[in-house]
């Protein structure tokens, strides 16, 4: 027979008197327990086979599996506990600081998400400054030709000789970025770079966590006699850094919404994750808090652990199964991708078919690829008309440089395998500076074989004009396999 509770005889308040009295139905509990095994488990292994699957790798992977085993492992623990009535000690050290954890990682992933997002808005920017750079010194290489060949004539090799160092630059970044306000774009990188790659880590999620870690100490030490009782719901106080931490996320909102839809316009998968987070956080606080006042019975105390667990059910929902389902899907249907990678490369002439494989680039965080491949073609260009101006009896009939001609080695227009001339050299340090070199803005990823080559060359005085030919064939590659398939995807 339960016993009567009333709070109003005196005594402990009524949520701990409902505490203090519950009777796990184990029914209820185990069945809590089958369905959250089945719910994470499955999806998250999944997940982490597909990581490298276009749709997944530009969602910060990584972060989402860690955000995916912390809140498995307490949606998986706490009906265990609940039916075991361990004591609040337990309680409050592990669910707790999971809970904690689950969210701070999780918060921390969109704002990282914000930063990566304005470094590719700045890698845009500054590629295509640098373009018009580029162009204008052709334009005025061509208007001087005469004068630039005698030039040329007597540069040494010895004072345009490379050097390679990690920390010093051969080609130094004048312009200045307008929109941003940026005097000096290496710095204002290396400040992203480092936010990016350590500063959230540090300062949104190890602080953080090591607070919880202090505060619960605190709280156990001048608690410590009610940690030994059975703790089926968390310990009040416990709640309080939760209820901050929701709060912050819920008013840190309003600017980072203004950012993912006007300002930057983030990805329509990572808009619509971010924005059911910060629903749902919204309302199982309102729905926490109202509970924890007595406002929605007696009913909705007993069980009020899982009210965030609904919450972290949904944002593995969003994150891990959405993106594990649309991935199994494809695989399934087996989409024929109408274009081949020469039809694909070959289209990247047309601007606008450029444009939307540009769009697609900044949001998933690869617009450097873009961007070298489309340098690579200008240069290349310049090559060409340089000599078609300074010798009109040269062989002109293969035409410009074609965005798909880097698979055609054979054919590409003969000028190019001429003998290097030294009055391009800044052109392609510059190229390499930018995309090549390790520590470029906007560095690309190709293979560091295919970099060592291109160094060696350098330091060698080895130019050539197709000296970037591997490096932009992989990357051709790339975006044909990462980009390209993510048209098809949202053209159905």
């Amino acid at each position: 027979m339960s016993k009567q509770i009333n709070p109003n005889a005196g005594g402990p308040p009524k949520i701990v008197l409902i505490d203090m009295y519950f009777e796990p139905n184990k029914t209820v509990e185990f069945g809590i327990l089958g369905f959250t095994i089945l719910f994470y488990i499955p999806a998250l292994i999944l997940y982490i086979k597909n990581r490298d699957n276009i749709i997944i790798k530009y969602r910060q992977p990584n972060n989402v599996i860690s955000a995916a085993i912390l809140s498995g492992t307490i949606s998986i623990l706490t009906p265990i506990i609940r039916c075991v009535k361990v004591p609040c000690l337990f309680n409050t050290w592990i669910i707790n600081s999971l809970v904690f954890s689950f969210s701070i990682i999780t918060f921390s992933r969109y704002i990282r998400t914000y930063f990566m997002q304005r470094l590719s808005i700045f890698k845009l920017r500054f590629g295509e400054k640098k373009a018009k750079t580029t162009e204008k010194e052709d334009n005025s290489k061509m208007g001087s030709l005469k004068n630039k060949d005698n030039e040329t004539k007597d540069i040494s090799l010895k004072a345009g000789s490379f050097t390679k160092s990690k920390n010093n630059s051969s080609f130094t970044y004048n312009a200045t970025l307008d929109n941003f306000g940026i005097i000096d774009p290496v710095l204002y990188f290396k400040r992203l770079n480092s936010i990016i790659n350590k500063k959230i880590t540090v300062f949104v999620v190890i602080f953080p966590v090591m607070f919880i870690i202090i505060y619960t100490t605190i709280i156990t030490i001048t608690n410590f006699s009610e940690m030994k009782r059975a703790c089926v719901n968390e310990h009040k106080v416990v709640g309080t850094p939760k209820l901050v931490l929701n709060i912050l996320i819920c008013v840190s909102s309003l600017y980072l919404f203004y950012q993912a839809y006007i300002k930057q316009k983030w990805d329509k998968e990572l808009k619509i994750e971010y924005t059911t987070f910060v629903i749902v956080d919204f309302i199982c606080t309102i729905i926490m808090q109202l509970t924890v006042h007595g406002l929605l019975g007696d009913n909705m105390l007993k069980y009020r652990v899982y009210i965030f667990h609904v919450f972290s059910a949904i944002v593995h929902l969003m994150c891990v199964i959405e993106p594990v389902v649309k991935v199994l899907y494809y695989k399934i249907r087996k989409v024929d991708l109408k274009l081949t990678e020469e039809e694909f490369l070959y289209r990247l002439n047309n601007s606008s078919f450029k444009a939307q494989v540009k769009d697609i680039a900044i949001h998933t965080f690869c617009v450097e690829n873009i961007l070298f491949f489309e340098a690579h073609l200008d240069l290349m260009n310049m090559v060409i008309n340089y000599y078609v101006k300074k010798n009109n009896t040269i062989d002109n009939s293969n035409g410009t440089f074609s965005s798909s001609d880097i698979l055609h080695k054979n054919t590409i227009n003969p000028v190019l395998y001429k003998p290097f001339e030294l009055t391009f050299k800044p052109q392609f340090e510059k190229i390499y500076n930018l995309y090549i070199k390790e520590e470029g803005i906007a560095s690309v990823n190709i293979n560091a074989s295919t970099v060592k080559t291109i160094e060696e060359q350098m330091e060698n005085n080895n130019y050539s004009y197709l000296m970037f030919s591997q490096a932009v064939e992989e990357i051709g590659e790339l975006l044909y396999s990462n980009i390209y398939p993510r048209m098809k995807f949202y053209d159905e």
